[in-house]
């Protein structure tokens, strides 16, 4: 797979919930290569751009571009398309217990079964020694990389993650950061929110933080890593 070139592109963004203002202004230029992380204080608005991303959440103002496309006046059958090329995978693996892992993987695409996708990112992750096992039957570093490998069956350009390894433990965190780190190696994109520094210190390439409603910091980890 040839690394992707893809750039995430917010302007001006303004975002409010109710009286709250999540975001003011904001703008960034983020390329969407190697693995970005999203950082900043609980609240500030880090998977509110990733929802911006692919069209999950509308700005009040400002405008969004992704894989060179104006993703904020994109009409829903054209966004169900961006969503392909850049899967959002949230907190929870979204797994369903009652079918088996492969079976939770091959949802993303019911073809994907017979073309051999589905097994292809099960093998990729490692995770065919557990294909016929069910969501409870195994562990939650082993679910939170089905729901990975379910994303990859879509063959995306990019990955959008949320706080991937909040709530696993030391082994199941190290599970889904090792994941990660075999994406990038295969060339694909992927940017993740998260609040895991030590992580951070190990994987990132990019760092954008978010901080006062604008963008902090945007550029390279080393240096990031140095500022703190």
């Amino acid at each position: 797979m040839v690394q992707t070139l893809s750039t995430l592109s917010l302007r001006g963004i303004v975002k409010r919930f109710g009286a709250a203002t999540i975001l003011e202004g904001l703008s960034v230029e983020i390329p969407l290569t190697g693995i970005t992380f999203i950082v900043g204080a609980s609240g500030s608005g880090k998977s509110v751009l990733c929802r911006l991303a692919v069209g999950l959440l509308k700005p009040d103002a400002g405008e969004v571009y992704l894989f060179d496309q104006r993703v904020d006046t994109l009409p829903e059958r054209k966004l169900q398309e961006l969503r392909a090329r850049a899967p959002y995978l949230v907190q929870g693996p979204a797994l369903l217990d009652w079918l088996t892992l492969f079976d939770n993987v091959a949802l993303a695409d019911p073809k994907s079964r017979e073309d051999g996708r589905a097994e292809e990112a099960m093998t990729r992750l490692g995770l065919l020694p557990f294909a016929q096992r069910k969501p409870p039957e195994v562990g939650p570093g082993i679910r939170k990389r089905a729901a990975i490998a379910r994303a990859l069956v879509l063959k995306p350009e990019v990955l959008l993650l949320d706080e991937p390894t909040t709530g696993l433990d030391k082994e199941a965190a190290g599970q889904v950061n090792d994941a990660l780190a075999l994406v990038r190696e295969q060339g694909l994109g992927v940017a993740l929110v998260s609040h895991d520094y030590d992580a951070l210190g190990k994987l990132a390439d990019r760092v954008v933080q978010v901080k006062d409603r604008h963008v902090g910091y945007c550029g390279p980890a080393k240096d990031f890593a140095r500022e703190r």
